[in-house]
């Protein structure tokens, strides 16, 4: 059987996926009186953004990948007309501008005279797409769309208009009114994170590794559209509206490696390992609300306490070499931290000195970035924006950190950094387009 796929990149459109016929969507034959006519629809990617930078490698062929391209007409009053199926074979590569190269459906999509409003849907699951079908064009705006991050980035990147287009069609099926050229985005940001070539650690002494990094609070209700700038409104907006069950916990599995900037300081696209967020904003900013990567390591304390024949003592040279779990006391902020691979002697420690004891389990500790710390406009800090790449560099990080994964705090905005210290670029996410086949 063979297969085809189409990737966005930067010269030529990349052909193929699934070769699957086109589906002919809904239509509303009462939605208004019109005449008989077709339209071709003209999809453009964009280059670039103002106010944000630009980089023409930013995206790997999976996140450029098309397989297919759902088209939605509603009449000028707003109501449902039809949805009509693309798939990549339907679209050929027809001219670039200085910020977009612009690719146009050779299928004929049948439709009515008159002023209408169309959308573009591309990678669109199918139960999103069936249920637009049944509601007016509010419902692209004000309707919340349930989606998994399986399904908005796994094997498809799910994307959408950026804005309606209003086309008013002619009865002449080749006339140049019937072209309608739509500007579509992702629907989720991109996250890499990397540690700094001259990374700091801070804290207690011992040997750091194994730093991974997962996606935590990834929304799962999303607006089709974005909501209106500046503050970009999704459906969990307001402390009334949020649901823990609207957001995706991470698993073992979803967490990947860091990139090591000390072992390879110039690397591509390709060697880092993404991770991708829903777009995710609120109005409170509230730890638990919010979207965020969470960073596990392995530590194995240099400095550890013992108890032998009923005293306790200091070890510097306990001779382990693979993560293990360990606990730490801490009597008081004065005393600080005392570390044990023994649970026994940290329990008989902690009855004697009191305070807290932590279970660092197989040795991994935990850390937080909240994502966007900076942005161009306050009321957008530590939102989550679509089709944005969120580019972390750790410069410093004060170990052990956490020894679960459970957000602290969940009721509070996030402060200063201070377990961990990170640089985070915002760039434009592009959709290059790549010029080879697989079939």
């Amino acid at each position: 059987m063979r297969t085809k796929f189409l990737t966005i990149a930067a010269i030529a459109l990349a052909l193929g996926f699934a070769s699957c016929s086109q589906e002919q969507g809904l239509i509303n034959p009462n939605a208004d009186n019109g005449t008989s006519t077709s339209m071709k629809v003209s999809i453009a990617f964009p280059r670039g953004a103002q106010t944000r930078a630009t980089n023409d490698s930013n995206a790997t062929d999976n996140e450029a990948k098309i397989s297919w391209v759902d088209v939605f007409i509603y009449t000028a009053n707003g109501n449902f007309s039809s949805r009509t199926r693309l798939t990549p074979d339907d679209f050929l590569l027809t001219g670039s501008t200085a910020n977009a190269d612009v690719y146009e459906s050779s299928s004929k999509i049948q439709t009515t005279t008159g002023a209408k409003n169309v959308f573009v849907g591309i990678n669109l699951p199918l139960h999103v797409a069936s249920a637009l079908e049944k509601q007016p064009m509010s419902a692209v705006y004000n309707a919340a769309c349930t989606m998994t991050s399986s399904e908005l980035a796994d094997a498809n990147f799910v994307m959408f208009s950026t804005e309606v287009a209003t086309p008013t069609f002619v009865e002449k099926e080749d006339d140049p009114a019937n072209k309608v050229k739509v500007q579509c985005q992702r629907l989720v940001a991109k996250v890499t994170v990397e540690t700094d070539a001259a990374l700091v650690l801070t804290g207690a002494p011992g040997l750091l590794g194994d730093i991974k990094f997962a996606i935590n609070n990834f929304n799962t209700k999303l607006f089709l559209m974005q909501g209106a700038a500046d503050e970009y409104k999704d459906p969990n907006w307001t402390p009334d509206s949020y649901l823990l069950s609207d957001f995706e916990v991470a698993t073992d599995a979803n967490f990947v490696q860091v990139l090591n900037r000390a072992q390879n300081p110039n690397p591509t696209i390709d060697q880092y390992k993404p991770r991708y967020a829903a777009e995710n904003t609120s109005e409170k900013k509230l730890k638990k609300e919010i979207t965020r990567a969470t960073i596990r390591a392995t530590f194995i304390p240099q400095v550890v306490t013992e108890l032998v024949s009923g005293n306790f003592t200091t070890n510097n040279n306990h001779g382990v070499t693979a993560p293990q779990t360990f606990y730490a006391v801490t009597p008081s902020v004065e005393a600080g931290v005392f570390f044990f691979f023994d649970e026994n002697a940290a329990d008989t420690f902690l009855s004697v000195r009191g305070g807290e004891k932590l279970t660092y389990v197989d040795g991994y500790c935990y850390w937080d970035i909240f994502l966007n710390k900076n942005p161009l406009k306050a009321v957008n800090r530590w939102d989550v924006l679509r089709n944005d790449f969120y580019k972390c560099n750790i410069t410093r990080i004060a170990v052990p950190g956490r020894s679960t994964p459970n957000l602290p705090d969940p009721d509070v905005t996030p402060d200063v950094d201070t377990k961990i210290t990170v640089d985070i670029e915002v760039l434009f996410w592009n959709t290059p387009i790549l010029s080879d086949y697989n079939i």
